[in-house]
C-alpha cells in the first residue's frame, strides 16, 4: 500500500510539472494583440493645435480602448523625428496634447507640419504609429444684423512659416451649435477667395434659459489644413422656459411630455402589473387546490 500511495503521490507532481510547463510554454508562445492607433490634428480658435490619439487593442469580441499607454508625438523633420511630448492615455484610449500654432517645427516644401504619434508598445501589445499633415490656420466666427436678418460671418486665415497671416482662400466650412449628443448644423458656407463667407442665421434654434447658444465653424479633412475649428457665442437662441410644451421640437426634451407618450407608458405598465396580479392569483389558487387536494386524500383514507 505504501508503494501504492507514494507512487500515486509521485505521478501527481509529474503531472502537475508537467501542465505547468505547458502553460509556461504557451505564455511564452502567445503573440501580443494588434493595436491601432488613430491620429487627428485639429487647429483651433486659440491659436494652437491640438494632437489627438486614440490607441485600441484588437482582440476576437472586438476592440478596447488601451488605458494608461504612453503615446509619443513627433514633428518629422529631414534631419531625424524631433519628440514633442510624451502624453498616457486616459480610461478612453486618449491621449491630448496642445502645442502654439506659431512653433519652431520644420515644415515641407507646401508649408505643412508632418506630425506623427507612437506608440512603443511592450510584450503584451504591438507597436502602432500615424502620421498627420497640416497646414495651421484659423477661424473666426462673428455675427452682425441687417435688416432685420441676422447672419453668421466666418473668416479663415492661415498662418505662414514667416509667421505672417494670409487668406485661407475658398474652402468650404460648416456651421453647427452643439447639442446634447451631437452637432446641429446650422449652415454650411462656402468662403470666398478672401476667406470670407456668410450665411443667414436660423431663428428657430434652442437655446439655454437666457438664450445663449455656442456657434462653431469647422473644415473638416481638408488635404492642406487638415481639421480647423473656430467658435463664439451669441444670445441669438430662443429661451428654453419660453417655449410652449405642445410645439414640436427635436430635442429630447420638452418641459412635459406628448399625450401619446403618456398613453403609451400607461398600457405598458398596465400590462406589466397585470401579469403580476394574474401569476399572483394562479399562485393563490394552486396551493388551495393542493390543500383540498390533501385533504381529500385523508377523508378518502
Amino acid at each position: 500500500m505504501k508503494k501504492i500511495k507514494s507512487g500515486f503521490i509521485l505521478a501527481v507532481i509529474l503531472f502537475s510539472g508537467l501542465i505547468k510547463a505547458y502553460t509556461q510554454t504557451a505564455a511564452d508562445t502567445t503573440e501580443p494583440f494588434t493595436t491601432v492607433l488613430r491620429f487627428t490634428c485639429v487647429s483651433t480658435s486659440d491659436d494652437s493645435i491640438q494632437l489627438k490619439s486614440v490607441v485600441s487593442v484588437k482582440h476576437e469580441e472586438g476592440s478596447t480602448n488601451l488605458f494608461n499607454a504612453p503615446v509619443s508625438f513627433y514633428s518629422i523633420e529631414t534631419d531625424g523625428d524631433v519628440k514633442i511630448g510624451v502624453v498616457k492615455t486616459d480610461v478612453h484610449g486618449t491621449a491630448v496634447l496642445k502645442i502654439p500654432s506659431r512653433n519652431t517645427y520644420l515644415r515641407n516644401d507646401q508649408q505643412m507640419l508632418s506630425l506623427k504619434a507612437v506608440y512603443d508598445g511592450n510584450d503584451k501589445y504591438e507597436a502602432s504609429e500615424s502620421e498627420f499633415g497640416l497646414k495651421p490656420a484659423k477661424l473666426k466666427v462673428s455675427f452682425y444684423e441687417e435688416d432685420s436678418i441676422r447672419y453668421v460671418k466666418v473668416e479663415g486665415t492661415q498662418l505662414n512659416a514667416d509667421g505672417t497671416e494670409t487668406s485661407i482662400g475658398a474652402v468650404d466650412v460648416i456651421v453647427a451649435t452643439p447639442k446634447m449628443l451631437s452637432m446641429l448644423k446650422l449652415a454650411e458656407i462656402a468662403l470666398d477667395s478672401t476667406g470670407i463667407g456668410t450665411a443667414e442665421f436660423p431663428l428657430d434654434i434652442i437655446g439655454d434659459s437666457l438664450g445663449n447658444l455656442t456657434v462653431v465653424a469647422s473644415i473638416e479633412e481638408n488635404d492642406i489644413f487638415g481639421n480647423v475649428t473656430g467658435s463664439a457665442d451669441n444670445k441669438w437662441g430662443l429661451q428654453k422656459h419660453l417655449i410652449s410644451p405642445d410645439r414640436p421640437s427635436r430635442e429630447l426634451w420638452t418641459p412635459i411630455a406628448p399625450l401619446w407618450m403618456i398613453i403609451t407608458l400607461i398600457i405598458m405598465l398596465l400590462g406589466v402589473w397585470g401579469h403580476y396580479v394574474y401569476a399572483i392569483v394562479q399562485l393563490v389558487m394552486i396551493k388551495k387546490s393542493s390543500k383540498k387536494a390533501e385533504e381529500d386524500i385523508v377523508k378518502e383514507t
